[in-house]
């Protein structure tokens, strides 16, 4: 998922920073942070539902104990085929987890630059 591009926020790495000088500019601030919680958001829903598969997979191959205690035939097929199918997930669930701490972090940066916005609109007005 590709960010729009902001002229007053600058987001490195999880450390956000806005460069204010006029009222006005604060306000497109304002909205600028506005849009980039909102796209940080829809960024950790995907990742959190990316997790979610991933560990399902990682479930699904280590098997069930009832699965494991069925035998046969089909028994052993299904096993085989659930092995296959999740044994390479696209991302560990580990990795994702460290990005949506990232992401978390923003979001929280994001909304204490907000705070730091609205009080110098305050002054400046």
């Amino acid at each position: 998922m590709k960010l729009s591009p902001a002229r007053y926020i600058s987001i490195l790495g999880t450390e956000v920073h806005a460069a204010v000088t006029t009222a006005e500019e604060g306000k497109t601030a304002l909205k600028e942070i506005r849009q980039k919680k909102n796209e940080f958001g829809l960024k950790r829903r995907a990742l959190l539902h990316q997790q979610k598969m991933a560990k399902e997979a990682a479930d699904r191959a280590q098997g069930t104990r009832t699965n494991r205690k069925k035998t046969g035939l089909i028994a052993s097929l299904r096993r085989l085929f659930g092995l296959v199918q999740a044994r390479a997930p696209k991302r560990s669930v580990a990795e994702l987890e460290s990005q949506i701490h990232d992401i978390d972090e923003i979001l929280f940066n994001l909304e204490s630059c907000k705070v730091q916005i609205e009080g110098k609109l305050l002054s400046l007005s």
